[in-house]
């Protein structure tokens, strides 16, 4: 692997499609002629392919919902004399200004229990759920820390975060904004940000489906 005039970050370079040209050439002929970086290689690809499964269901916009009466509602809007809007934007700036601020401390207000643990309801799914099963609180993917621990990515209508196993509890490693109801202005990057801290704690993989399972019969030990 020594030889290769490439190195582990071209190599997730490559992968993620960022190089062009005789740089891309040059890693792709890298990886095609050492074993190492082969599994490299795919080590990433599973990884991407596994937060893209996590994560991109969170990302997507809930499907609208009509409303009869908002229907009726916008057609008398529409008849009626239109007033100034100035106000308005004003007012819808300072309200995305505010919900910022409050997404910062709302996890002070209403998030993890006292000393760094979770609230019960979110401690119950973590306990239970796999990932991907539908509920209150959703697990996305769950995987063992650089310490052994096994920690979970979890989201929830008041708490979003990574949870990590400490002993019989779980201890929150990562705190977020929870989702929101979709009439609600949600902050942006916040799936993005978490699974930067995923990759800055896991290692390995994720567990898949078989080793949660295992896992959730072992009491997470």
């Amino acid at each position: 692997m020594g030889a290769d005039p490439v190195d582990e970050a071209a190599i997730i370079a490559w992968v993620d499609g960022e190089l062009t040209g005789a740089e891309a050439a040059r890693v792709e002929a890298a990886v095609a002629n050492d074993a190492d970086w082969r599994a490299l290689a795919d080590r990433h690809r599973r990884m991407k392919a596994r937060f893209a499964a996590a994560f991109d269901p969170l990302a997507r916009p809930p499907a609208e919902v009509i409303s009869l009466a908002d229907v009726r509602a916008r057609r008398a809007a529409k008849a009626a004399p239109a007033p100034s809007h100035g106000w308005r934007r004003w007012a819808a700036g300072g309200a995305i200004a505010a919900s910022l601020v409050v997404g910062l401390f709302v996890l002070q207000d209403r998030g993890g229990a006292p000393g760094g643990g979770v609230p019960a309801s979110v401690a119950v799914a973590l306990n239970d759920q796999l990932s991907g099963d539908a509920g209150p609180v959703r697990v996305a993917l769950s995987f063992r820390d650089r310490n052994g621990q096994y920690c979970r990515s979890f989201t929830g209508e008041t708490l979003s975060g990574i949870a990590c196993r400490a002993g019989t509890d779980w201890q929150m490693g990562y705190t977020a904004p929870g989702s929101a109801p979709a009439t609600d202005y949600r902050m942006a990057g916040t799936d993005g940000a978490r699974a930067t801290a995923i990759m800055g704690m896991i290692a390995g993989e994720p567990l898949d489906r078989a080793q949660e399972d295992a896992a959730r019969r072992a009491n997470w030990r």
